[in-house]
């Protein structure tokens, strides 16, 4: 029996990206063994490679995992794989009792989620015009509901985190309350097959006895290494970042997102490649869902076990980053909520986004918070009829995908 040259090709490719993966989370390691030799900037980047390589691994065994195992703990467990860099970057500054940052990574987080979710007809049609061919529009599957009522649910529960300043041990327990729910929820919806593509299909095809402990194996070791190097990662970007005089705020919001984020959005740009865009947004949903609830609920219990008290008091700098990831998150869920993305709604949240990291002042974040929520609003009021099945999906009454 012969292999196909076009299946060997395949098989070759990926296991080249799993290898390099796996470089580049050894580097990792290896920088934070030796980083007492090293300058810190070139720490933060040995680090930073490393975190990318082991969030790379996470992201690829926790696809690959989705297609082989089945139930709601299993299904919980990849959801907490895939948010774990950005999970123990936000605990330690909880449990350090640093508390001017401890929503920076979470705002960030979930801003380049939902961002990337709602802008994402932009993207697809930017490519066809680069290919020719006309745009054309896609409709998420009815499951999606599910994301769509819990995110909803999550941003207006934090309104009142917002207003009172705090973020209470009770508030915690709500929270992740609700991703309970969602990954009770979740469990049955199997409406879309998992979208496994390269790395994940590579791993999906290996024979039944070595396919489990692989993926497992995969896991554990990826998440090891992240323990060991996010939060030094977290430390020298931080002391680069102050010795050039940049807001450590800042770039723990924006820098360490993007590598954090990094696995998912490579996913995505292989789903839309593959015209399979539908699958995509559902992977920034489903990792927005596991920001907005488990991580942002357990960060009380990391702070109260650190010595703190049983709520974490937010600035007003963090109120106003809060705030305006709530009305992100408003705005991509009334952007969505009738399953059909539109590029005037993509259009608006990517200039909005872009004009605040142009112009981070205080002004522009509450003008554009301001805008989001009107926006948000008027959206929801008009299309009222949609919002109902939300709830119903997340609270499993009879007809919610009507």
């Amino acid at each position: 029996m012969t292999t196909s040259p076009h299946r060997s090709v395949e098989g070759t490719r990926w296991t080249r990206q799993l290898v390099a993966a796996a470089g580049c989370a050894l580097l990792g390691v290896l920088v934070h063994l030796t980083s007492r030799y090293l300058p810190v900037q070139l720490d933060a980047i040995g680090l930073g490679i490393g975190v990318i390589g082991a969030a790379f691994l996470l992201g690829w065994a926790a696809d690959a995992g989705e297609a082989v195992f089945s139930g709601g703990l299993v299904l919980a467990v990849i959801a907490l794989v895939t948010v774990l860099p950005e999970f123990v970057i936000e605990m330690r500054f909880a449990y350090s009792q640093q508390t001017q940052l401890v929503t920076a990574n979470l705002t960030g987080a979930t801003r380049l989620l939902l961002t990337g979710a709602t802008a994402l007809p932009l993207v697809i049609g930017f490519m066809a015009r680069r290919r020719g061919r006309a745009a054309t529009s896609f409709q998420l599957a009815t499951t999606r509901r599910l994301e769509l009522g819990i995110l909803l649910i999550a941003a207006c529960f934090a309104i009142q985190i917002v207003a009172f300043r705090a973020l209470t041990l009770l508030d915690g327990v709500i929270l992740v309350a609700l991703y309970i729910l969602y990954a009770r929820r979740i469990r049955g919806t199997p409406e879309e097959e998992p979208a496994t593509l390269g790395v994940p299909a590579g791993l999906v095809s290996l024979p039944r006895r070595y396919r489990g402990p692989a993926i497992a194996a995969l896991i554990l070791v990826a998440a090891v290494v992240v323990v060991a190097i996010a939060n030094p990662f977290a430390d020298a970007l931080l002391a680069s970042g102050t010795s050039l005089g940049m807001d450590p705020y800042y770039l723990i919001q924006s820098v360490v997102p993007v590598a954090s984020e990094a696995p998912e959005f490579v996913v995505v740009a292989v789903l839309v490649a593959n015209r399979r865009p539908a699958q995509g947004l559902a992977v920034f949903l489903a990792s927005s869902v596991s920001q907005w609830t488990l991580a942002f609920g357990a960060l009380p219990f990391a702070y109260l076990a650190g010595g703190g008290g049983t709520s974490i008091p937010l600035s007003a700098h963090e109120q106003l980053q809060v705030g305006f990831t709530i009305a992100l998150t408003l705005f991509a869920v009334a952007a969505l909520v009738t399953l059909r993305p539109e590029r005037v709604d993509a259009a608006l949240v990517a200039g909005l986004v872009a004009i605040q990291l142009i112009y981070p002042t205080a002004f522009v974040h509450v003008a554009a918070t301001f805008v989001l929520v009107v926006f948000a609003i008027t959206l929801l009021i008009d299309r009222r009829r949609a919002v109902r099945p939300l709830f119903r999906a997340v609270f499993g009454l009879s007809g919610w995908s009507r």
